[in-house]
């Protein structure tokens, strides 16, 4: 009798161990780190991720006043082995002046695989920009 409880545990705690594992494998990328920076006209945003199996995107996102994100750039997943993968995408738009100044907010919109999102921590960034492209910037948002 103690031989077959002890079976029939060992048993459930491999099962248990599997399910655990196959959650941990699609439940999405876990962001190591994420980082800003800024640069003249541009701002160079970089992140890594570890166990990204469920994702099936990264956004660039980001915010003049902290609240409303726009989609800047979907990023593919890397087909690579390697445990961490780092990223980089550089916005080359921070022309556009916000109204509160040059403040721009960032964050990564991780979308995966059974298109649940969830959301990296937001950062913020005050990159140089030169007068003639806050110029043009203005004179193309006119025309929009």
């Amino acid at each position: 009798m103690g031989r077959r409880r002890m079976k029939r545990g060992i048993f459930t705690l491999v099962i248990g161990i599997s399910l655990l594992n196959w959650i941990w494998l699609f439940a999405g990328g876990k962001i190591t780190k994420f980082t800003l920076e800024p640069g003249f006209n541009r701002v160079v945003v970089k992140w890594e991720v570890e166990n990204e199996t469920g994702v099936e995107k990264y956004v660039v996102q980001r915010s003049f006043d902290n609240n409303n994100f726009s989609n800047l750039a979907d990023v593919e997943p890397k087909k690579t082995n390697e445990r961490i993968k780092k990223y980089q995408y550089v916005d080359k738009t921070v022309f556009k002046v916000s109204a509160g100044g040059r403040t721009f907010f960032y964050r990564l919109k991780i979308v995966n695989k059974d298109k649940s999102v969830t959301y990296s921590k937001v950062e913020h960034v005050t990159p140089t920009v030169s007068s003639a492209r806050q110029t043009w910037g203005m004179i193309k948002a006119m025309f929009r």
